[in-house]
């Protein structure tokens, strides 16, 4: 008998054995496989490093694997692509394939969860409940690892402070955690799906198993933790959070094909809203429910609901969309190249190269992060580039011939074309650009420009004085500053406000989509504009004429300009609890005078927001006095009705109603309200 190395991972339920390329007698062999096994449900032999199966070590494999199968459990077993050689010598002792093999490691999982999906009959059997709590890092980490996967935690104070609940059954868990102390986690491979929905907290650091990028989560984001076979780590910050569990067989079978996701986050924050209303369905609707919970047919219908709002928010293998293939790392490749090659033939093909993936991926990379093409980015980076030759062209050259010479230096062999298109993005013709723009070479506005743009302002900021006062919610208040931000500022792509409390950012008001995932980096960076204007004693308006070029905030940056954003201008609320932030498509897109605006239409929002407040604060004021009366007056009645019919005194009615309502854990003043209104059901 010989010591036989065998390397073992545990992934959920699946024991996965890497067998060694060494030779060693069956005997060995079999015992060194029972010993490493130990009682999994399902075993994965990974065969993919033997180069040569031995008759032996053929015999030992099919023998461990048919005791498996005898007790009641599965296994399966993963070959080398070029195993021909090897399925013969297997064939001789294993002809009927009673141990299932598979050409890649994702397959074998999948097996394994399919046939733990089929033993378990389906998702709707009993609903099972849990709750833990624990200020002890040791039973904290045992219960974790008990519950998810073998992991082991950190504590930045040696102790932990864990809130757990979990509504589960079978094939699906929902659990609700709060943590109330800095966790790190080093977690094995799960077996499962597993999504996190965050309230309060972050989740920072977080790096999944040979994925070279580490990410990081903060409030109000939903996002899936690691592939079912992939270990991660990070770290979580006093964070309370949902977790979302479920077989990935479940996903196989809505989809009719093995599939899996390819990103942390979802499309957009519409599939995310999707998959959340999904969540909550099956836990509020449908667990929560007694008897519901336990009906089969109702429980396999809402996760199967789940499965499929998974897979229409998630970048996943099923949809053709690659999310490693479509992550802001591409976008901003593609920009860059686009930029400094516009004047050169280049297409599709050239972009992709560029940004190293397919046509396809970089179609969809600038759709999902910029909600346009890169054919359409590269048209408007080559007339913002012919517009700034038409602006800077001598005096003495203007006229159809310097058009068309500009037009075709930018890609136009047609000068209609261009000029269609040139009118279309900027209001004027090519011509109208060369005669009327020499006050704008040297900084100026024609003088009737000029008027009636102060004429269209000043309406703007009479109409804003009136809304901003007569704004019943902050929030109102806020959308309308937002509003008049986009009409007032020449340059102004996207507006928005957000709110500061602590280190915590909330976007208030927004003209478009991104400006909260902007917020949400700089929160988490612990850096960015908002945060910058927002610190007493600093500075409170800051601008960038180039985001691309900004070293303060390299993750604000990054994403901003994925985005499409390349000049920004923020400006602190009078208070500094909060900041206003104008965007621009364009380098240089904001000017000095539209900073002066801005510090007009801060001024403007922090009065606004101000008054607003003082009325929200009176409204709940005034709610919670009439609250207040009302309950006096029921509980007053309830005592009346008490006095009359058991003969006590006022006293001896309140302490009655407040034992009661102590014993049923409901509100003495609802006790109180059924007693009022049942008087007539009480014995005499």
């Amino acid at each position: 008998m010989h010591h036989v190395e065998i390397s073992a991972r545990r992934i959920g339920s699946v024991q996965v054995l890497a067998l060694p390329d060494v030779s060693h007698d069956a005997a060995s062999l079999v015992e060194a496989l029972n010993a490493t096994a130990g009682d999994a449900a399902h075993v994965v032999l990974d065969l993919r490093q033997v180069t040569l199966l031995s008759v032996a070590m053929a015999r030992a494999v099919v023998g461990f694997g048919g005791s498996v199968l005898r007790r009641g459990g599965g296994c399966s077993l993963v070959m080398a692509p070029s195993s021909r050689a090897a399925d013969a010598v297997l064939d001789h002792f294993d002809a009927q394939h009673a141990l299932s093999r598979h050409k890649t490691f994702a397959k074998a999982l999948a097996d394994a969860a399919t046939r733990r999906s089929a033993d378990t009959s389906g998702f709707g059997s009993a609903v099972n409940t849990l709750a833990f709590d624990s200020t002890d890092l040791e039973v904290t980490e045992e219960f974790l690892s008990a519950s998810y996967a073998p992991m082991r935690i950190g504590s930045d104070t040696g102790t932990s402070g864990a809130h757990i609940t979990r509504v589960a059954t079978s094939g699906l868990s929902i659990d609700r955690l709060d943590l109330t102390f800095e966790m790190s986690y080093d977690v094995q491979p799960l077996g499962q799906i597993c999504l996190c929905d965050i309230e309060e907290g972050t989740v920072e650091g977080h790096r999944v198993e040979e994925w070279r990028e580490e990410r990081s989560f903060g409030a109000g984001e939903l996002f899936s933790f690691s592939p079912p076979d992939r270990a991660y780590v990070g770290r979580i910050v006093r964070a309370r959070y949902g977790i979302t569990m479920f077989d990935p067989a479940l996903l196989e079978q809505v989809a009719g094909e093995p599939v899996r996701l390819l990103d942390h986050r979802p499309v957009d924050e519409a599939g995310a809203r999707h998959v959340r209303r999904a969540i909550a369905h099956l836990r509020d609707d449908v667990l929560a429910v007694p008897g519901v919970g336990d009906d089969e047919l109702v429980v396999a219908t809402a996760t199967q609901y789940l499965a499929s709002a998974v897979l229409k928010a998630f970048p996943t293998s099923a949809s053709g969309l690659d999310g490693r293939d479509s992550h802001a790392g591409v976008v901003r490749r593609a920009i860059a190249f686009v930029e400094a090659n516009a004047d050169r033939p280049i297409g599709l093909a050239d972009i992709a190269a560029a940004a190293r993936v397919s046509p396809r991926s970089v179609e969809q990379a600038f759709r999902r992060h910029l909600g346009t093409t890169p054919m359409a980015h590269l048209r408007r980076v080559r007339l913002d580039g012919a517009r700034a030759d038409l602006r800077a062209s001598d005096t003495g050259d203007i006229g159809d011939t310097a058009v068309g010479r500009i037009a075709t230096r930018w890609g136009y062999q047609r000068q209609a074309a261009f000029a269609a298109h040139y009118r279309a993005t900027y209001g004027v013709t090519p011509r109208q650009t060369l005669h009327d723009d020499e006050p704008a070479r040297r900084g100026l506005r024609p003088r009737a420009d000029h008027d009636r743009l102060t004429e269209a302002v000043l309406d703007q900021f009479e109409s804003l004085t009136g809304a901003l006062l007569g704004a019943a919610t902050a929030e109102d208040a806020l959308t309308f500053l937002v509003r008049t931000a986009c009409a007032v500022i020449p340059g102004a792509d996207l507006v928005s406000v957000t709110l500061r409390s602590g280190d915590a950012l909330t976007t208030a008001a927004s003209s478009g989509a991104g400006a909260e995932q902007l917020d949400g980096i700089q929160a988490v960076a612990g850096r960015g504009p908002c945060l910058d204007v927002t610190t007493p004693e600093a500075p409170a308006q800051v601008q960038c004429d180039d985001v691309a070029a900004e070293q303060r905030w390299p993750e604000f940056a990054e994403a901003a300009v994925a985005q499409g954003h390349r000049a920004l201008l923020t400006t602190a609320l009078h208070d500094r609890t909060g900041a206003l932030t104008v965007w621009s498509a364009r380098p240089d897109g904001l000017s000095s005078a539209d900073a002066r605006m801005a510090v007009l239409l801060a001024m403007h929002g922090s009065l606004a927001l101000a008054h607003a407040r003082l009325a929200e604060q009176a409204g709940l004021r005034q709610a919670e006095l009439r609250r207040a009366i009302e309950s006096r007056d029921v509980i007053g009645q309830a005592k009346g009705v008490l006095m009359q019919r058991l003969g006590i005194s006022a006293d001896e009615a309140f302490a009655l109603l407040r034992t009661t309502s102590q014993h049923l854990n409901t509100k003495l003043v609802e006790i109180a309200r059924t007693v009022a209104a049942r008087r007539d059901e009480l014995d005499e």
